[in-house]
């Protein structure tokens, strides 16, 4: 009896393993289907394009509001001109995924299109030298440097982004549990490295500006309209 019973155990757990093996193989071509279907996938890909504003010119201001909103630290150089403009971004995202709810994983593939723009950009005049012949066009002439500060950067930008953004996420294949994981994931990530981008541009656009306004510059305007200018 003993030995009968050893007998049939031994079937009982060769069966089980049986069934584990077939399990194993049915998951391993079912998961080779699924990424055969994710491969075939449209391809995805990034775009990036600038959008273009144009500037305001601002007289309203007197030097004094022009100091406070341009945040001069400088008790040399007085404010009598200003340029200001958001540099940022807007992002859209399209995902092309499958979705494999009995095996618990989805792909995609990822669309993004970045508009880097220059919004709210403007020219600001004190209005103590508002309209006057001589102080004017200099300062009209400096802060127009300045505009093309931010316009040769935002151009600059738009080429870095699309060479960085292709290497990092084009073309790629994402993964995930489900489709609303993989978008959240893809979103979080493409974010963060978006705000870190920007984060950098905006200090480099800092710097370039700074580079602009020499002692040369802040001298020019009482050269030649007088020291009292």
């Amino acid at each position: 009896m003993r030995s009968t019973a050893i007998l049939v155990l031994g079937w009982l757990l060769a069966l089980v393993a049986g069934c584990d093996r077939a399990r194993t193989f049915a998951d391993n071509v079912a998961r080779e289907r699924f990424e055969e279907r994710c491969g075939s996938l449209p391809p995805g890909g990034v775009d990036v394009v600038r959008t273009r504003h144009a500037f305001d010119v601002d007289r309203s201001r007197t030097q004094g509001d022009l100091e406070l909103l341009g945040e001069s630290t400088s008790p040399r150089h007085r404010t009598v001109g200003l340029t200001r403009a958001s540099f940022g971004y807007r992002s859209k995202i399209e995902l092309d995924g499958l979705e494999d709810a009995r095996g618990g994983r989805a792909c995609a593939r990822p669309r993004v299109r970045i508009e880097v723009e220059l919004s709210g950009m403007t020219v600001y005049v004190a209005r103590e030298y508002a309209h006057d012949a001589c102080a004017e066009p200099l300062i009209l002439a400096h802060e127009r440097a300045h505009v093309a500060v931010f316009d040769g950067y935002a151009d600059e930008a738009v080429r870095t982004l699309a060479a960085e953004l292709d290497a990092r996420f084009g073309g790629k294949t994402r993964h995930g549990a489900t489709m609303p994981a993989v978008q959240a994931a893809f979103q979080t990530e493409l974010r963060e490295w978006l705000d870190a981008f920007m984060a950098r541009a905006r200090d480099e656009l800092a710097a370039r500006n700074a580079a602009v306004d020499t002692p040369g510059e802040y001298a020019l305007l009482a050269q030649r309209c007088g020291p009292n200018a």
